[in-house]
């Protein structure tokens, strides 16, 4: 009888330690995929910044340097429009923690945050396809392949 009652107790002594382990290492791959996720972005860049980082370690050197040409070009235009989104995007974050909630409030903050969104993206598309015609179809397909290609399963060049 002394034997049978000493087993259990034998399991959870080896139990407790490896779950405690286990929990360890799952909680480290899972703190280390968001740090490896969002730790190597970095926040204090812009938009255009990181585009032109990542342009110029993908491209061939004189294919980077036309590209970011055309670029920096028409960048007062869309700076213009940037810093009309980040005002509408304050307004919408003033409307969506207003006390008292405003349904109109906020209906036209989204407008305003859409329409300003609408402003950059129109302004940048038309300096963005200039810049792409200073590519050569092979590093066209190499942005999009290191860009959109581990998210979507592009195949490489």
């Amino acid at each position: 009888m002394a034997e049978s009652a000493a087993r259990p107790r034998d399991w959870r002594r080896i139990a407790l330690p490896c779950s405690i382990v286990l929990n360890l290492f799952l909680l480290a791959v899972i703190g280390g995929h968001f740090y490896s996720r969002y730790a190597a972005r970095p926040q204090d860049k812009t938009m255009l910044s990181r585009l032109l980082a990542r342009v110029e370690t993908t491209l061939p050197a004189d294919e980077a340097t036309a590209f970011k040409a055309v670029i920096l070009r028409d960048q007062d235009k869309y700076f213009a429009a940037r810093k009309k989104l980040l005002a509408a995007r304050q307004e919408l974050l003033a409307q969506l923690t207003a006390d008292p909630y405003s349904k109109a409030g906020m209906a036209q903050a989204l407008k305003d945050w859409k329409a300003a969104w609408d402003g950059v993206s129109g302004e940048f598309s038309g300096t963005l396809v200039d810049a792409l015609a200073t590519v050569s179809p092979q590093g066209r397909r190499r942005l999009v392949t290191e860009h959109w290609g581990r998210r979507f399963g592009v195949p490489g060049p």
